[in-house]
C-alpha cells in the first residue's frame, strides 16, 4: 500500500470519528485571509468551518528545497506534505498524543518549507542529525520528525537529538496511528 493511499485511509477514518462524535466533518475556526480548498460549507455561528482532506494536483513538491539546503528527502515525507490540503489529524501512538501537521493550502505550504528550511538549518548550527517536524504532542516542546538519514519517525525535543524511535518509517507510522 502507498503511503498516499495509507495517509488517504487515515483522513478517512480521522473524518468518520469525528462525524461519530459530533455530528460533522472535522472543524477548524475559519480564517477568511486563510482559505483552503479543503473547507466544506459556510462558516457555523461560532466562527468555526468543516474540512475535509483534498488530493492535490498536481502534488506539491519538496525537491527544490531539498536541493536548496542539499539534504534527501524521503519520498514518504514528499508525499506526506504533498499529496493532499487538509487540517490537523489528532491521533494517537506509543501512548502519546500528536497532532499530524497538514498543508491546508498553497501558501501553508510555502509557510510549511520556510519552517522546515528553519528547523534543518537550527539542526545543522546544533550539530545534529537533520530531521523534519510532521506533528506535535501535548508537551509544547516535543516534536514529532522525520530523521532524514534513515527515514525513522522520531520524537525530538526542540534543539535536542531525537531520542525515541515511533517507527521505522512513515509507513508503519502511519499504519500504527489509532484516532
Amino acid at each position: 500500500m502507498t503511503i498516499v493511499t495509507q495517509l488517504e485511509q487515515l483522513h478517512q477514518r480521522f473524518a468518520s470519528k469525528q462525524q461519530a462524535q459530533t455530528g460533522t466533518l472535522p472543524q477548524i475556526a475559519h480564517d477568511s485571509d486563510w482559505p483552503s480548498p479543503c473547507e466544506v460549507g459556510n462558516p457555523d455561528e461560532h466562527g468555526m468551518i468543516q474540512w475535509q482532506a483534498v488530493t492535490r494536483t498536481p502534488a506539491g513538491s519538496l525537491t527544490d528545497l531539498a536541493k536548496a539546503l542539499e539534504v534527501e528527502f524521503p519520498k514518504a515525507l514528499q508525499q506526506y506534505y504533498g499529496a493532499f490540503f487538509g487540517g490537523c489529524i489528532t491521533a494517537n501512538i506509543d501512548g502519546h498524543n500528536v497532532e499530524l501537521l497538514q498543508a491546508w493550502s498553497d501558501d501553508d505550504f510555502d509557510l510549511l518549507q520556510q519552517n522546515i528550511t528553519g528547523h534543518v538549518l537550527m539542526k545543522r548550527k546544533l550539530k545534529q542529525p537533520a530531521t523534519v517536524f510532521i506533528g506535535l504532542t501535548e508537551q509544547e516542546d516535543l516534536l514529532v520528525s522525520v530523521l532524514l538519514e534513515t527515514g525513522e519517525v522520531c520524537l525530538e525535543y526542540v534543539g535536542k537529538k531525537p531520542h525515541h524511535v515511533l517507527s521505522a518509517d512513515l509507513s508503519s507510522f502511519i499504519t500504527a496511528l489509532t484516532v
